[in-house]
């Protein structure tokens, strides 16, 4: 009893770590699978880790077995619907994006934001490699302290303090205000009064021609107008050559008798014989002569209805 009591007691076995409680960061790539693009986007990739300073660790998915089964599991999608390709980053057993992600993160400067910072032995670089960490100083809130005030005399104690100077623009911006708005009310009613200075000149120009129209009728009064039913002249006391030179549209008489000298007098002589006017009384008696009698539609009946015999008949005793 007392040996095994002496005896102290074994430490238990570490368990084994795996991938998906490595906290390293993994770049799983495929170099043996012998594509081109593979071995650049790879190169790519490491290039942005050692460019932000981010220690990382290579795994070829070819030869791991666990390896290749995770990222069969978990690759998936990113948030656009692509299907992720390798070379890509894990850690912790999660996949956190492929070569696409990666430049975009390093293009906007998040790239940090997306993974945990881990060093140890195999990482490269490695822990005895790694840069010191930044210590951030204390920021002082503490000001220096203010020199002493002099002590001031009582009468400069009593004195008015000046009027704060945030004050003066408020009155001139006030003052500015009050201006404008009294010139844009000095400069509406100018243009009232403009406007009604204009309609009252238009007015006036208005009777003025309304006047010369009535003297231009009046006028055209005086000269003398003949009536479109009687024939007949109208009498005026003024007698103007425009009045002695109206010539009647029916009777092609001039009023007064006088020819106008810019009118061809009557023609009198034809070919070497005499041309006499007609008086009124011949002219009525050989329209009455030549106009034709109208019959109504009865009597044309009529006449179709005789014999030709009793019509020839008729005609006869007319001509005689």
């Amino acid at each position: 009893m007392a040996s095994e009591s002496s005896t102290p007691a074994a430490a238990p076995a570490a368990a084994p770590q795996t991938y998906s409680t490595d906290p390293a960061l993994y770049i799983y790539t495929s170099l043996t699978a012998g594509s081109s693009h593979i071995v650049t986007a790879t190169s790519r990739l490491e290039t942005i880790l050692r460019a932000n300073r981010v220690p990382f660790k290579a795994i070829d998915i070819a030869v791991d077995d666990k390896a290749r089964m995770l990222w069969g599991r978990r690759a998936g999608k990113d948030a656009s619907g692509r299907q992720r390709k390798i070379p890509g980053l894990v850690q912790e057993g999660f996949v956190l994006g492929d070569l696409v992600e990666i430049e975009e993160w390093n293009e906007y400067g998040e790239l940090k934001q997306h993974v945990k910072i881990y060093h140890d032995d195999f990482t490269i670089p490695s822990r005895s490699a790694a840069p010191p960490p930044v210590v951030q100083k204390p920021v002082t809130t503490s000001k220096p302290p203010l020199p002493p005030v002099a002590p001031q005399n009582l009468v400069k104690a009593t004195t008015p303090a000046p009027q704060h100077p945030a004050s003066l623009p408020i009155r001139s911006i006030v003052e500015e205000a009050a201006q404008k708005a009294k010139k844009i009310q000095l400069d509406s009613l100018r243009s009232k009064a403009a406007a009604a200075s204009a309609k009252v000149q238009e007015s006036s120009e208005g009777g003025e021609v309304k006047k010369e129209e009535v003297e231009t009728t009046a006028a055209a009064t005086a000269a003398g107008l003949q009536s479109p039913t009687s024939t007949g002249w109208k009498s005026s006391g003024a007698k103007t050559i425009e009045a002695a030179s109206v010539q009647s549209p029916t009777t092609t008489s001039w009023k007064g008798g006088v020819v106008p000298k810019d009118v061809d007098p009557p023609v009198t002589n034809l070919h070497g014989s005499p041309v006499e006017r007609a008086s009124k009384e011949e002219i009525e008696a050989v329209e009455r002569a030549e106009t034709i009698e109208e019959v109504s539609s009865s009597e044309e009946e009529e006449e179709k209805d005789k014999p030709e015999g009793k019509k020839k008949a008729e005609e006869e005793e007319e001509k005689k």
